[in-house]
């Protein structure tokens, strides 16, 4: 889905229906992550740093 919009990163929004059917809602291409960093102990940051400032062919 990021690659029809032409995003490397994006914070994909759903909700859940009361019959557990998932609806998309939004794509934030600046998302917040921070909580899911700090949740998790995983690198986030540095992983999407590293992603954002390779060269594009």
């Amino acid at each position: 889905m990021l690659d029809s919009f032409g995003l490397d990163y994006g914070a994909l929004d759903f909700v859940v229906t009361p019959d557990g059917d998932w609806v998309f809602l939004e794509i934030n291409p600046g998302g917040q992550y921070g909580w899911l960093e700090s949740a998790t102990d995983h690198p986030l940051t540095s992983t999407l740093a590293d992603l954002l400032s390779k060269e594009t062919t």
